[in-house]
């Protein structure tokens, strides 16, 4: 009996010492700090105030996010927050009526008649918070919404009956945002390169920390010689990979889409071992640059993709880079980022932040769907009606402007 008391009290001690061991090792508080900005409006608007700016700080391992308002002296702070890394997004929007009326450099009497509105953005990255941390005073920076914006980017791909992968239905719609035809000629589309988050062995993009350009992997563009394909105001074009009737073509799909009405494909032409099929019916885009000569398909990520259109104006910024560990020395092609009129940037999950490819200037924030091969899309959200014409949200931040949708709508919203 006695042995027995003796095992009791060393097992009863034993127990008392790892529970307080615990306590002392698991138990302890993370370090919390505050994080602070001020900022103010462009100098031409000296009859506004930045109070009531919205402000994000957004983690980018986690993606988890704190939102605050400016006050009066357009300060904002966060408090509690964790040590890591962060990015920050700040912006509010003025009717281009007002945004003039404020003392706006860049608003127009055809901005005003058009109903557009005018962004006043501040967007800032690779923020290394490891203690109170005051990013000091920061200006907004305004920007109209676009007048050719991407309405739809459709990348996920769908399956057919028997759970094959199927991803030759992508494509991307592209939306005449103005009230006044815009010619299409000469405009390029094209994916951004980096991986889009969806497995952590294969890293971000080493470039994505340069903010002043864009690296592309495929660059396509719309041929004509001026004044050759006119897009109407609230028309759209629609891009398909191939422009089929996925539905009923012996090559596609049955629970798919049908892109037969496609403007445009991206059909891409191999003098050997030919694999892409040129549906005639639809006219091809002309084929720029491929980062990797060998595909034989303009294939998007179906975990997510980033996209551009731009315009080029001069080829000797055009700039051609190292395709990052590549053994062939294959290249990808560098624009700067001012040439760009629209982007969007979507990624496997909400916590793949970190893969973010498009400079923030462009696409402050990313999209994106829940996984692949499931006929989701993103498309813009709708801003007004005027006179029968809609106008879509553009205020340079995926994460606000686009919807995810369960079935993809090129040509419609509905």
């Amino acid at each position: 009996m006695r042995r027995l008391k003796t095992i009791g009290l060393l097992l009863i001690w034993t127990v008392t010492l790892l529970t307080g061991c615990r306590d002392d090792k698991f138990n302890v508080e993370p370090q919390l700090y505050d994080v602070s900005v001020q900022l103010s409006l462009p100098d031409s608007y000296s009859g506004a105030s930045p109070e009531n700016t919205t402000v994000r700080l957004i983690n980018i391992d986690n993606q988890l996010e704190s939102e605050g308002v400016t006050g009066a002296n357009g300060q904002c702070t966060f408090h509690r927050v964790t040590a890591g890394k962060y990015r920050l997004w700040a912006g509010k929007k003025y009717p281009a009526a007002e945004a003039r009326s404020l003392g706006s450099s860049l608003v127009t009497d055809r901005d005003i008649l058009q109903n557009r509105y005018v962004s006043l953005n501040y967007n800032q990255a690779d923020i290394t918070v490891t203690g109170n941390t005051d990013l000091g005073s920061k200006t907004l920076k305004e920007n109209l919404a676009g007048l050719l914006v991407i309405k739809e980017l459709y990348y996920t791909g769908s399956r057919t009956p028997n759970g094959k992968a199927y991803w030759s239905d992508q494509f991307v719609e592209i939306f005449n945002n103005s009230d006044e035809t815009i010619y299409l000629d000469s405009l390029y589309i094209a994916s951004v390169y980096g991986a889009s988050g969806n497995s952590t062995a294969a890293a971000p993009s080493p470039y994505a920390g340069v903010q002043d350009s864009v690296f592309l992997d495929f660059v396509r563009m719309i041929p004509g010689t001026g004044k050759d394909h006119p897009l109407k105001p609230g028309k759209s074009i629609v891009i398909a990979q191939d422009g089929m009737n996925h539905r009923d073509d012996p090559n596609g799909n049955p629970t798919s889409i049908d892109l037969s009405h496609a403007d445009w494909e991206t059909f891409l032409y191999r003098p050997e071992n030919q694999k892409d099929i040129d549906f005639a019916e639809v006219p091809n885009l002309t084929e720029i640059f491929a980062s990797m000569q060998s595909t034989f398909d303009w294939i998007f990520n179906s975990y997510g993709a980033g996209i551009v259109i731009y315009r080029n104006y001069h080829q000797d910024e055009v700039h051609f880079v190292p395709r990052p560990n590549d053994t062939k020395g294959r290249t990808l092609m560098s624009i700067p980022s001012e040439w760009v009129l629209d982007g969007v940037e979507a990624l496997a999950s909400a916590d793949a932040g970190a893969y973010h490819r498009i400079p923030y200037s462009i696409d402050a924030g990313f999209t994106y769907c829940n996984g692949n091969f499931n006929l989701q899309s993103c498309r813009r959200k709708i801003e007004q009606e005027q006179d029968g014409r809609i106008i879509l949200t553009d205020t340079n931040n995926s994460s606000e402007d686009f919807d995810v949708i369960l079935f993809p709508t090129p040509g419609t919203f509905n």
